[in-house]
């Protein structure tokens, strides 16, 4: 019987092993991510976009704010953009205003805020949410979300919410972005955030969820960025995320891709919620995208918009 201690000791330290690396290792292991996005008729002016989402500051998260240093010293980027859940509790605030104070882009740096800005999430919400996808439950503690806001606007961050800003450009010409509410937790007012926005003027999209997807491939949008999947957190060679939280297609719950005349980017973030810190073949990312590239697009293409 002396194999069998061995065969379970072997699975025990293997699977500790995997625990260390999904908990300790990969969720530290950042990652900067390129996407071209091409210009589609001239539509988009050649801008360089930072994208940061999910970084569900809880504290201070030394080796996080030391990677955003160090992508800050770069310091050449015309946009960043913040996709929600920036925060997981009212002490990830100082932490997250470290981090955003890191940059200044020639143009501004936008956001908009995701369920956990709103929520103090409990371990068991968050896994009854993963396997029920039902929105979190305002029974858990609030976030103190004005508070939030008003640092990050004290920043220098435009947070948007249901409603569109112009951007003018280094070449004359001006973009639109339309910040959408987090679709995961409430419904976006799509006619409120496009009110005053023309047909055929650019418009770059920020939201939290990618549920959104479809409704804003149908308006035209030329660019859209989302986070809130986590990529899935855990991915398999073959089957991909396991869990999404998402209602779109699990191909679509990560990555960069087309999807009509649309250029969409799902981030799988930065930050891991402390209910579920943990990481599979999904290393924690930024995204630098490069709007008008006048390169070949490097985005594969995917049918998830609607009539």
């Amino acid at each position: 019987m002396s194999w069998l201690f061995y065969a379970f000791g072997a699975l025990l330290a293997g699977t500790l092993a995997l625990l260390y690396w999904m908990t300790r290792v990969e969720p530290r292991r950042f990652r900067v991510r390129d996407v071209r996005m091409p210009a589609r008729d001239d539509a988009l002016p050649p801008l360089r976009v930072l994208h940061i989402t999910d970084t569900h500051f809880h504290g201070r998260d030394g080796p996080m704010l030391a990677f955003l240093n160090a992508l800050a010293r770069q310091q050449d980027y015309d946009l960043v953009f913040y996709t929600g859940d920036l925060i997981h509790c009212a002490d990830g605030i100082p932490a997250l205003v470290e981090a955003v104070s890191l940059f200044e882009p020639r143009l501004g740096s936008y956001a908009v805020l995701g369920g956990h800005d709103y929520i103090h999430v409990t371990a068991s919400s968050t896994y009854w949410q993963m396997l029920t996808l039902k929105r979190l439950s305002w029974a858990c503690r609030p976030n103190p979300v004005e508070r939030l806001t008003q640092e990050l606007r004290r920043c220098g961050v435009t947070v948007l919410s249901d409603e569109n800003v112009r951007v003018q450009c280094p070449d004359g010409r001006r973009l639109t972005l339309v910040g959408l509410r987090d679709a995961f937790q409430f419904e976006p007012d799509f006619e409120t955030a496009w009110y005053g926005v023309g047909a055929e003027e650019p418009a770059v999209v920020l939201a939290h969820s990618p549920d959104v997807l479809p409704e804003v491939v149908r308006r035209g949008a030329v660019a859209v960025f989302c986070g809130h999947t986590h990529g899935g957190q855990i991915r398999l060679p073959a089957l991909g995320a396991l869990v999404t939280r998402s209602r779109l297609p699990r191909k679509s719950a990560w990555g960069a891709f087309r999807c009509r005349d649309t250029s969409c980017v799902v981030s799988c973030g930065l930050g891991v919620s402390p209910s579920s810190p943990y990481r599979l073949l999904c290393p924690p990312e930024v995204v630098v995208a490069q709007l008008g590239d006048d390169g070949p697009a490097n985005l594969p293409r995917l049918n998830i918009g609607k009539d």
